[in-house]
């Protein structure tokens, strides 16, 4: 959708939706933390953050060697009346591919690690969702006093110093990387008259590449 627009208006709305629907970085620690365990949870972790490293330094070489490609590429796609018509169609295409083939393999490959049995037990099958967990003879006894001995941690609890350090350079690296994606490009595009540097969609495209090489 974004790679057909021509006009603002419409790729502003399309870049909403694109991160209103993106929520695979929000899903993925999840599943990563459901599939491994205390051996492996830390390793794969850090795979995951190297693994987006990688496609952020593909997805710059790819949007900004394919961008325009009539232009760039007259002998494989000068007689293209759609990518003339629309000059940063192609990559935009290849990126769907990309994620589409995520979308298949994440489908017909990962497991389901929520595997509800159901139970056999007659205790269990005459319980439903309004069945107490403790019945009133128990609450007699005093069972549940223990539960009124823990007491809840507040957020100022919560934010030792590990914890901070952690967030404050979490939001640094998060800075570093919306300037990297969101305005670099702009002064970037921006002619030298401007004060931009006045680069085209492949030189922007090359230096994106290497700058997500080194963060």
């Amino acid at each position: 959708m974004f790679g057909v627009s021509k006009s603002f208006t419409w790729a502003l709305i399309v870049r909403c939706l694109n991160g209103f629907f993106t929520g695979g970085t929000v899903v993925i620690r999840p599943i990563i933390a459901e599939i491994s365990d205390d051996t492996n949870r830390a390793h794969m972790m850090s795979m995951f953050m190297l693994i987006w490293h990688v496609g952020a330094m593909l997805g710059g070489a790819i949007g900004g060697l394919l961008a325009d490609p009539v232009k760039n590429y007259p002998w494989l796609f000068g007689n293209s009346v759609l990518f003339r018509e629309y000059p940063y169609l192609l990559p935009c295409l290849v990126g769907a591919s990309i994620g589409l083939f995520g979308l298949v393999v994440g489908f017909f490959c990962l497991e389901e690690t929520l595997i509800v049995k159901p139970s056999t037990s007659p205790i269990n099958s005459a319980m439903s969702e309004t069945t107490p967990l403790v019945s009133e003879a128990q609450r007699e006894e005093g069972i549940c006093e223990t539960n009124t001995t823990l007491k809840p941690l507040s957020k100022w609890d919560i934010l030792t110093p590990t914890v901070i350090r952690i967030l404050v350079t979490n939001a640094g690296l998060y800075i570093a990387v919306v300037m990297h994606n969101q305005i670099y490009p702009i002064i970037a595009a921006t002619d030298i008259a401007n004060g931009g540097l006045g680069m085209d969609a492949q030189a922007i495209g090359f230096t994106l590449t290497l700058c997500s090489a080194f963060i």
